[in-house]
């Protein structure tokens, strides 16, 4: 790949992060009583958890809740006398949502296979993932079996119900056993949630919201905010106008300061009182806390661009010659842009990390 289509490649990924807007739309499906509330609630640190209802038919509208930049919907049940499936599925069409959570506990009935095997489909001509879940694990008991034997009877029946041939084969994992009350699955769930192929725009945005409650899931946050901070480098000297005054460098304040907006929210790290608190647990806590908050205010980024500006403008552009029309200051924006943007990622990453290990030691 050259320079100029990878310049071509990054702009195009930052366009399309500005333009999609609207929330990634998650559909939770199940029967009443798959425990599709407690789930959620596991899976978002209970920051997500719908009002439970007794009755089969009592949920007769989509419960929808924001979280980070995904809207999570609870759709009513189906297969009740008020929605047999194909009623459901006309009424709420499910299949418009990004991604699927379908909850099932007990014996897998007919109407949670014909519906699993439609967003199945959707997967294998959209792509969009599916998460078959079969919750309440821990109240699978059998005093002659193994907990193992039992799982592959269940799976077993799934497989019977839902098989779609060889076109869309069925494994193991497929299926995944989760226990709210005892939070058994729970990782690997979020960890395949986490890992989903939907897309560059989808895999950054979920990234962002689910919170991190391991090493792993920062050093993932990490990661995916490294990928961000090059596409935004590339546009905040492409939409370069007039440069930053002091500094012989054109960077798009605006784009600079939502990098570093959107840094701060995939870590956690959006209340400058509690990055602030920080502080007390040890002398780099207090370095790096103090490296996050500076860059929470535009009058703060200004003085790091005119700080380090002209140390970079001074630099050699030989090998950027292909962006015809690219002035040197141009050139200097997408490097100051995108160096400082690595750093930020750097310093929100070790900061986090420092406040994870401090609540593991303190629980130890």
């Amino acid at each position: 790949m050259t320079i100029t289509d990878k310049y071509e490649d990054e702009l195009r990924r930052y366009y399309e992060l500005k333009s999609r807007t609207e929330k990634i739309q998650i559909a939770v499906l199940g029967q009443p009583g798959a425990g599709k509330s407690s789930l959620l609630s596991r899976l978002t640190d209970g920051a997500v958890r719908f009002a439970a209802s007794p009755g089969t038919d009592t949920t007769r509208r989509v419960q929808t809740a924001a979280f980070g930049q995904m809207q999570i919907n609870d759709l009513p049940g189906y297969g009740t006398e008020q929605f047999p499936v194909k009623e459901w599925l006309q009424r709420f069409s499910p299949e418009d949502f990004d991604l699927y959570l379908a909850v099932y506990a007990g014996k897998l009935t007919d109407s949670d296979g014909e519906v699993i095997r439609h967003l199945r489909q959707w997967k294998t001509e959209r792509e969009h993932p599916v998460f078959i879940i079969r919750n309440k694990a821990d109240t699978i008991w059998d005093e002659n079996k193994t907990d193992a034997e039992l799982r592959d009877i269940i799976f077993d029946d799934f497989a019977e119900k839902i098989n779609l041939g060889e076109k869309e084969p069925l494994r193991k994992e497929d299926l995944y056993f989760t226990s709210c009350r005892t939070g058994d699955g729970i990782a690997r769930l979020k960890d395949d949630i986490f890992g989903t192929q939907v897309g560059k725009v989808i895999r950054s945005k979920i990234t962002a919201a689910f919170k991190a409650r391991s090493e792993e899931d920062l050093r993932r946050k990490k990661m995916q905010c490294l990928e961000d901070v090059s596409a935004y480098a590339w546009a905040a000297a492409a939409n370069a106008v007039n440069p930053v005054p002091g500094v012989d460098a054109a960077v798009d304040l605006g784009i600079f300061w939502k990098m570093a907006a959107d840094i701060r929210e995939s870590f956690g790290l959006t209340d400058e009182n509690a990055v602030r608190g920080y502080q007390v647990l040890g002398p780099l806590a207090k370095q790096l806390s103090e490296k996050v908050i500076q860059f929470m205010t535009k009058d703060g980024i200004i003085i790091v661009l005119k700080t380090l500006g002209v140390r970079y403008a001074r630099q050699k552009f030989t090998k950027y010659i292909p962006f015809i029309g690219w002035g040197a200051a141009a050139v200097t924006g997408y490097l100051l842009t995108r160096d400082l943007g690595e750093r930020y990622v750097e310093d929100c990453y070790q900061l986090s990390l420092e406040v994870m290990r401090s609540v593991v030691k303190k629980s130890a």
